[in-house]
This record gives C-alpha cells, sequence and structure tokens, in this order.
C-alpha cells in the first residue's frame, strides 16, 4: 500500500459521519467511486458485500459501502479478533 493510501485510511478511519467521509474524498481529490468504495473497504477490513437482488449500480454500491461504514461494525470486529472471538 503507497504511503498516500496509508494516509487516507487513517483519515477514513476517524470519520463518523457521511460528511467527514465526502471531505476526506475531496481533500485528498479521490473523484473516482470505484476508487472511493475500495478505500472504505481497505479501512473496514475488505469485508464481503453481497447484493441479493442481482445487478447493483456502482452508486448503489457506494451507498450501501458509507451506511456499512457509518455503522462502525467493522471497528467491533477488530476488537473481537483482538479478543480472540
Amino acid at each position: 500500500m503507497e504511503e498516500l493510501d496509508k494516509i487516507v485510511i487513517g483519515a477514513l478511519k476517524e470519520c463518523t459521519t457521511r460528511m467527514s467521509i465526502e471531505d476526506t474524498f475531496n481533500r485528498y481529490e479521490i473523484a473516482s467511486i470505484q476508487e472511493r468504495i475500495n478505500k472504505l473497504n481497505q479501512c473496514m477490513g475488505d469485508p464481503q458485500t453481497f447484493f441479493s437482488s442481482g445487478k447493483v449500480s456502482l452508486e448503489e454500491t457506494y451507498e450501501l459501502t458509507i451506511q456499512m461504514f457509518l455503522t462502525m461494525s467493522w471497528k467491533l470486529n477488530k476488537i473481537y479478533e483482538r479478543m480472540g472471538w
């Protein structure tokens, strides 16, 4: 992972609102929706996302990824892993 990626991932880990997520992407000039999805997934430990409705647009995938991120359940999973659960 490149240094800039690490910086962006670190900044995203501190985000707690959609506005702060969007601001982070804008500050680091990340405009590509796919790249934004990738960065959020990297931050969350690359979770597997499944869609029951078949083909979903990139915008819908981005929205779901943001919602998953904002639940902060990915942080809880990391704590459980450290505890050996």
